[in-house]
């Protein structure tokens, strides 16, 4: 039975055979004959070669730091092109072994691959092997679509013989090489080899240039960081096909099939420059638009200073968690829920991770005494007390319990002198509390430094450039501006004791008070700026008028709307932080305004100049009266509400900020060479916290930024604003503002608008009668004409009401 079952399917394959001897032909007949048809058809409508001409890939856009350096980059494809015949040829072999190895024999369609990759196909039963030359493959990149059809195939085969009579194989290699997708957003061997191995195609060695060669195939399967077993079969592969073809010999195989798999780590870390970045980017949509931003590769030179921006950015990062601390514990991220804490970049069971790098996740593993075992990526650690003191709990157990999700961090006490003492886990907390830094080069209107808030990934809102909030006390010294143009001076004097002014309804209403609740009786000007009193400024507003204030605002560089009403001494206008540091510039520029700018220059791949900034400057006021403003500003720093920064060496200028409610804390501050600003405040108006003024808050930050600065070289200890000739100065006595007498207890040399030195000395008596209170000042003390004295109220009842409903003020 088994011999004859075996002869009956003999006969029967027989039989088949007989009939494929005539079936077959027929069927090839027909088939030849439908893609004649197909291939005339597809010709019809087929692509014009000659488009190659116009085809331009899409390329990177760059944008550059002041040094020329790349910090971000904006692109649909991730691209760097290579010239033509830069390809190196030990990549080149690799791409040429992997991909095709008749490359350089063929004239765009390889009919012997046809054949084999059909005939192992068949044996196979399944497509096993293809049959595209790397011509083809890039005729399918430039022209077709990746849609798998007979119809797509024909094509390609043809669009290959026309690239070929059209390029030479160089031509052709450079630009499959530049073209091709390698995963992970990387389009072209040189993004790709940068991407994997952080170094240029020139570079790779025999095993770095085969496994881009083998990625090729299947770029979303081929992953190194996702499947590196798999690239390193594939890898080797392609260095087996090389030894074949003869482009590696023996040894030089085998080294490179026992070279590990090492490529390019890219952990999640901080990035720096965010907000700046995207002001830049939105600056060249709106110039150049969305195609050309995306797909020219773009070079831009920005202002941006990256020593100033990490400083900037450290600065608030740590004055944030400073303030926030102060709040107190607000619990943690997770409580009671499933935790996987497998991965070396765990992002807190979904939390964005602001600070990667930094912050850790955690895992509370246990409670102990006083503290907790902690399970991190990759390790277990203690929290010690010492780790959570800035909550005030004495015992972690107050805090957390076993199976809480919450940030932590290493920290050492040392840090800022090299950290060599043992660190220790700190818990953190992301704040909730916003804030801005802006460093403003003042003679020349650079932005080197920009921080729009704590983090960019958690809001992208640029509280630097979008926000508009009351400013405070920071709008004073443009009140004073104004005044010494019309001729006051520093050392002139008014009477701060409770007074009624005109308010928006008219009425005699508007009564200021001060931010103490106390009252100085008679003032120097330049005292009444220093300690930021408020009664005085709103008399000199007064004085002036509100429209020479708000011409003196304008010519600084404010557009945003400004109230015409004595409260706008005090702040009551919403500002821009951009255009208020650009009009602290213009004081420390001796006035001069510079319009802010972040983009240098912008040119092509090629080096084409498309646009370069130019410089357009506007006159404020006098470089004399601007000194004199800018010299007492200086005094706030020495004496007044800004003194904890008077210790640093070097000359320093500028004015807090504090809204009612505490809402807004604020300084601007000026050195020789730059205007910084800080603010601090929630996006939603309402309290930092009780006393938050803007000295509290603000200054710190500001500080900080400063002491970076003269760390890094950017800030020089002993420099010192420059003086115009234009400028008198005389030692006058401090409180009183007369001149100076050898009796006089306390003395300044001021600094004056020629012409407005005062004629009168200082007599003993006068610090006899300015230790009275403000009551008995009034008895020596000779009124300006119009100005508001508290005799002059009419309506106490009234004033009484509105100070009960007042909370905070201005500092």
């Amino acid at each position: 039975m088994p011999a004859l079952s075996l002869l009956q399917r003999l006969r029967g394959a027989t039989a088949r055979r007989g009939w494929l001897r005539w079936l077959l032909p027929a069927l090839l007949a027909m088939a030849a004959g439908g893609l004649a048809g197909m291939a005339v058809g597809a010709a019809i409508h087929m692509p014009k070669v000659e488009a190659l001409d116009e085809f331009r890939p899409s390329l990177v856009t760059r944008l550059q730091d002041r040094h020329g350096e790349v910090f971000t980059t904006y692109a649909r494809e991730r691209r760097e092109l290579l010239a033509e015949g830069s390809v190196p040829p030990l990549l080149q072999n690799a791409v040429v072994a992997a991909e095709d190895a008749e490359f350089f024999r063929h004239g765009g369609i390889d009919v012997a691959g046809i054949a084999r990759a059909v005939w192992v196909n068949f044996q196979r039963g399944r497509r096993a092997q293809g049959a595209s030359t790397i011509t083809m493959q890039l005729a399918r990149e430039l022209f077709l679509t990746p849609q798998k059809s007979w119809r797509r195939k024909i094509e390609e085969a043809l669009l290959a013989v026309e690239l070929e009579k059209s390029l030479s194989k160089q031509q052709i290699l450079t630009l499959y090489c530049n073209l091709s997708f390698l995963g992970h957003g990387n389009y072209g061997m040189q993004s790709a080899s940068r991407h994997y191995f952080g170094r240029p195609v020139a570079e790779l060695t025999a095993a770095e240039a085969a496994t881009l060669a083998g990625i090729l195939q299947r770029p979303s399967e081929y992953s190194p960081y996702r499947r590196p077993e798999l690239v390193v079969r594939r890898r080797n592969y392609v260095l087996d096909r090389m030894l074949a073809e003869g482009y590696l010999d023996a040894g030089a195989h085998a080294e490179a099939v026992a070279t590990p798999l090492a490529v390019r780590e890219h952990r999640a870390r901080a990035e720096s420059g965010s907000y700046f970045a995207e002001e830049v980017r939105k600056e060249l949509e709106a110039r150049f638009g969305t195609e050309r931003l995306y797909g020219d590769g773009l070079q831009v030179r920005t202002t941006l200073d990256p020593q100033i921006q990490r400083a900037a950015e450290e600065a608030l990062r740590e004055g944030l968690l400073r303030l926030d601390h102060r709040r107190g514990w607000r619990g943690p991220l997770r409580r009671g829920q499933p935790l996987d804490l497998a991965l070396d970049d765990a992002d807190g069971a979904g939390d964005r991770n602001p600070l990667p790098g930094t912050w850790l996740p955690g895992v509370v593993l246990s409670l102990e005494a006083e503290g907790a075992r902690v399970r991190l990526p990759g390790e277990e650690a203690v929290l010690s007390r010492r780790g959570f003191a800035w909550t005030g709990r004495q015992r972690a157990a107050e805090l957390l319990r076993a199976g809480d999700l919450a940030w932590f961090r290493w920290a050492r006490d040392d840090e800022r002198r090299g950290g060599k003492e043992p660190a220790y886990l700190v818990l953190e907390q992301e704040p909730v509390l916003e804030g801005a830094v802006i460093v403003l080069e003042s003679g020349t209107g650079a932005v080197r430094g920009l921080v729009g808030g704590w983090d960019f990934a958690r809001n992208k809102f640029n509280r630097a450039t979008q926000a508009q909030r009351q400013v405070g006390s920071a709008f004073k010294p443009f009140v004073y501006g104004a005044a010494f143009e019309l001729g006051y001076s520093p050392a002139d004097t008014l009477f701060d004791a409770p007074a009624a002014f005109a308010g928006a309804d008219g009425l005699a209403s508007y009564s200021p008070r001060n931010y103490y609740r106390r009252y100085d009786g008679i003032l120097t000007l330049r005292r009444a700026l220093e300690l930021s009193v408020n009664v005085p400024a709103v008399k000199l507003l007064d004085l002036v008028g509100v429209e020479r204030v708000v011409d003196f605002a304008r010519r600084a560089g404010l557009r945003s709307p400004l109230p015409p009403y004595p409260s706008l001494a005090l702040g009551a206008a919403d500002l821009v932080p951009m255009e208020l540091a650009g009009a602290y510039a213009a004081l420390a520029n001796l006035g001069i305004h510079l319009d802010s700018h972040l983009i240098e220059r912008v040119t092509t791949r090629e080096g084409v100049v498309l646009e370069e900034h130019q410089t357009r400057a506007a006159k404020v006021t006098t470089p004399e009266v601007a000194y004199v403003l800018l010299h007492v500003l200086e005094g706030a720093v020495d004496r007044g509400t800004a003194a904890s920064c008077a210790d640093l060496p070097l000359d320093l200028a500028g004015k807090t900020g504090t809204t009612d409610a505490y809402t807004d804390a604020w300084f601007v501050g000026m050195t020789p060479r730059y205007t910084i600003l800080t603010w601090i405040g929630h996006d939603q108006k309402r309290t930092i916290g009780r006393r938050m003024t803007g000295a509290e808050a603000a200054l710190p930050i500001w500080r900080a930024v400063v002491e970076a600065g003269l760390a890094d070289g950017w800030l020089r200890e002993g420099e010192r604003f420059s003086r115009p000739a234009g400028v008198v100065t005389a030692l006058v006595d401090y409180r009183s503002g007369l001149l100076a007498t050898p009796s006089s207890s306390r003395t300044i040399e001021e600094a004056f608008v020629p012409g407005t030195l005062p004629t009168r000395e200082y007599e003993p008596r006068w610090e006899r009668i300015l230790e009275l209170p403000w009551t008995q000042q009034r008895a020596f003390y000779q009124p300006r004409e119009r100005e508001a004295m508290p005799e002059s109220i009419q309506d106490w009842g009234a004033i009484l009401q509105a100070w009960q409903a007042e909370e905070g003020g201005d500092g």
